[in-house]
């Protein structure tokens, strides 16, 4: 990390500048960030619209438990990012449900963006604002129609991805609206310094304002919150064994200050910018929240919480009912901007807990009572009754029950009733919130077959899923596994997914790190990514699965002359060659080593190019010919071949024109075709001329093209994380692009690449493929498609 990162905040609200923006924190990667967020820095920015109430410490725990999930994701940013405002969405759709039948909502705008070296990659939900200031230009980035109107509104999170460059001197303005003398300062390409922009906003109107201006500068990766107080944060009982939140990093004005140690509420202020002018008549505002149903009881709150106002009745108590999840109903009604307001003496707001605990809580405590009034009243007639049973001694004393025996009888009656008490609700409640589930997932299966828009179809069936999921909360049935069935069927005919049945190559893990794997007709050959050596394996003699040959030396060493590294690609040679080898490695320097079975494998050093080797990342066979990628040296090489040797000198593919990139990770080529995958996932294809004219052409970035409708308003290959790629065995010659997250395979038309499907396995306890990343797949000629997990293969034969 070479560049600082100063943000200042912009933040003033009836006339009044205030250091602390609620909902903005800026966070360099903890010690226990997943992998793939090691160097990752994240800025999170809230703004939240509506008439609902929430407390410094709630503000702040949204954007803190959003950054939590964006840490704890690993693989793909576009997939952390996603998971960070499904977090925020969730959170503030679980509060809407509960505070609907006040009458209060809040919509959540949300701009994150993650810096990772000299690149910046935001992700925007709601119709919020990026200005980006480069040195001579300016770029606008505001999509509401991919971004959607904001978070907790309904179970979709609508996300707008952007990227862009960051060097020294650029500056980034984040906000909701502006003031429209704002528009002269964002046209104006060279703002000036950062002092001197934020001034001129700031004077340019005297509206309440939230906006938040960031400028990177030559440093060493230091975060710095201009004029930012450390919030207080409520501590959220969580188990002991999760890691602590992100730490809010300041700049060292921030840190000298002491500590906020009482809680503001938050609460609706009238705001020029948030609201169009308001006439003399009041009219309510309307509530997107209506359609939520009513399935949490009335509750006293805390003094921190307005109540209503004179003249209004409060809501009269309803029945408890199954919490159902609903998508809320949107409206296009003007947004307030909730702002802080502060208070004397406010109180913590009381915890608040699913209707399920509360139902059994009450019964708890009434089985507690009756177990009270039982023990007293078994008690006294115990008393009267034992001592009848048995005749009076000789001094005419009664039998009286010992401490002891009261004692046993006053803990196991208890137990007893509790015991009943339990089963009871098991037998009843649950059954009965069950079927409440179940009632409204059959109803929203029947409104989604009727459904024609594919977006809408998508939606509807991912509602149902939903829904059944809560109902096998309580109890799964052959009706939960019909519509779930159904509806995951739907979904990937939506989106275009083939399942396949997998099953496990080896009896067990083979316990190595599978970076790459190499098919023949007879056999898998598995490259172990910790020590580069290469392991044969064979159908099994019962029929089932494959067998590694303990026999097969392939691996780094001294070989005659040479010496062999590790090696960081393999693939199968043609039957007929003149070494009569069955596979071929190469290591970082260009040695290449030919491995047979019951044969001692042989080195033989590539020709080095003109301008040596700098790190070999990989090669691919392509009629005869041999193209090696130096992705440092930003060169593909091409040797040709003869009878499965290459003793020429190389030439370079590219010619005049080199790639600009370094970070090319795999390559395959067909023809004069070829194509590259890059370390972000992004694909680039170049075609060869053979004519001294006219040079050799390439296209970076490469578009893909997804043909799925139900996919429009989501990117699905800026999500994915692509780690490699090849092409299928002829006639049907494709591509094929691994996503290693999702466990996904992607078939693309070549030339085009259009996507024409996904291969992914199937859903249930029929898969035996565990949740992880992909490590390495393959094609064989026979057209069976194998995974690498967890140091396992898992197979899947005839793929369509």
């Amino acid at each position: 990390m070479t560049l600082d990162l100063t943000l200042s905040p912009i933040y003033r609200i009836g006339g009044q500048e205030i250091n602390s923006l609620p909902g903005l924190i800026a966070l360099s990667p903890p010690q226990t960030a997943a992998r793939g967020r090691e160097r990752d820095r994240l800025i999170a920015y809230l703004l939240l619209t509506g008439n609902s109430t929430f407390s410094t410490s709630e503000y702040m725990q949204v954007v803190v438990d959003a950054a939590n999930a964006f840490y704890k994701t690993p693989g793909a940013l576009t997939t952390a990012l996603k998971a960070a405002a499904e977090k925020a969405n969730a959170i503030l759709l679980e509060r809407n449900m509960t505070t609907s039948k006040n009458g209060q909502f809040a919509v959540g705008w949300l701009t994150l963006a993650a810096v990772r070296e000299s690149q910046c990659t935001l992700a925007l939900s709601g119709p919020m604002h990026v200005y980006w200031f480069g040195h001579h230009e300016m770029r606008h980035i505001h999509e509401p129609a991919v971004s959607g109107k904001g978070l907790g509104t309904n179970q979709t999170t609508n996300i707008h991805y952007s990227q862009t460059s960051l060097n020294a001197g650029d500056r980034l303005l984040f906000f909701g609206r502006a003031p429209d003398p704002w528009k002269d300062v964002l046209d104006d390409s060279t703002p000036g310094s950062l002092d001197a922009m934020r001034r001129r906003l700031v004077s340019l109107s005297n509206a309440d304002l939230n906006a938040v201006l960031m400028q990177a500068t030559e440093g060493t990766g230091a975060l710095n919150l201009l004029g930012m107080t450390k919030p207080g944060i409520e501590k959220k009982e969580e188990p002991a064994a999760s890691s602590p939140p992100p730490q809010l990093t300041q700049s060292p004005e921030a840190e000298s200050k002491p500590e906020v140690e009482s809680l503001s509420a938050h609460v609706v202020q009238p705001s020029a910018y948030a609201i169009p002018p308001q006439v003399e008549e009041q009219t309510p505002q309307p509530n997107p929240l209506v359609s939520l149903p009513k399935s949490t009881a009335p509750r006293d709150f805390p003094a921190s919480i307005p109540r209503l106002q004179p003249g209004q009745t409060q809501p009269s108590p309803v029945e408890p009912a199954p919490p159902v999840t609903e998508a809320v109903e949107e409206t296009s009604a003007p947004e307030t901007i909730v702002e802080p307001v502060r208070e004397q003496r406010p109180r913590p707001r009381r915890r608040e807990y699913p209707e399920w605990t509360r139902q059994m809580a009450k019964v708890l405590a009434s089985g507690i009572q009756l177990t009270r009034r039982m023990k007293d009243g078994i008690g006294a007639r115990l008393k009267i009754f034992l001592p009848r049973l048995l005749p009076e001694s000789e001094t005419g004393q009664s039998f009286t029950p010992s401490n002891f025996t009261m004692a046993s009888i006053a803990i196991i009656i208890p137990l007893i009733v509790v015991v009943i008490t339990f089963v009871m609700w098991s037998k009843y409640g649950q059954s009965q919130q069950y079927a409440s589930y179940l009632a409204l997932a059959q109803q929203r299966q029947a409104e989604a077959l009727t459904l024609s828009n594919p977006i809408e179809q998508r939606q509807a069936w991912e509602n149902v899923l939903s829904i059944v999921k809560s109902a096998e909360q309580h109890g799964r049935t052959e009706e939960t596994k019909a519509i779930r069935d159904e509806a995951n069927a739907k979904l990937d005919e939506l989106f275009g997914i083939t399942r396949m049945q997998f099953n496990p190559a080896f009896s067990s893990s083979l316990g190595i790190e599978i970076s790459r794997m190499a098919v023949s007709e007879t056999d898998l050959f598995l490259l172990d990514a910790v020590n580069g050596e290469v392991l044969r394996a064979q159908p099994s003699t019962n029929g089932r699965g494959f067998q590694i040959d303990d026999t097969f030396i392939c691996k780094p060493g001294v070989y005659g002359n040479y010496t062999v590294g590790h090696l960081v690609d393999i693939l199968t040679l043609p039957v007929l060659n003149s070494i009569n080898a069955t596979l071929l490695g190469i290591d970082a320097m260009g040695n290449l080593l030919y491995c047979a079975p019951g044969q001692v494998a042989m080195a033989i050093p590539l020709p080095p190019p003109d301008t040596n080797w700098n790190h070999v990342t990989a090669f691919t066979l392509s009629n005869g010919n041999l193209y090696v990628l130096d992705a440092l040296a930003r060169a593909v090489w091409v040797y040709n071949g003869k009878d499965g040797t290459f003793n020429d000198r190389p030439y370079f593919f590219f010619g005049g024109q080199t790639p600009e990139k370094q970070d090319a990770i795999d390559l395959i080529v067909s023809g004069d075709d070829l194509y590259m995958l890059h370390g972000d996932g992004h694909l680039s294809s170049c075609s060869y001329s053979r004519i001294e004219t006219k040079p050799t052409r390439c296209q970076d970035p490469t578009p893909l093209v997804n043909p799925f409708p139900a996919y429009q308003d989501e990117d699905l290959f800026a999500s994915a994380h692509f780690t490699q790629m090849l092409f299928t065995a002829l006639p049907d010659q494709s591509i094929l692009l691994l996503d290693a997250d999702a466990q996904s395979v992607m078939r693309f038309a070549p030339r085009a690449l259009e996507l024409q499907n996904q291969f992914r396995p199937t859903l249930g306890d029929t898969n035996p493929v565990p949740a992880g990343t992909v490590g390495a797949m393959a094609v064989s000629p026979s057209h069976a498609l194998y995974l690498a997990v967890g140091g396992q293969v898992y197979f899947a034969t005839n793929m369509p």
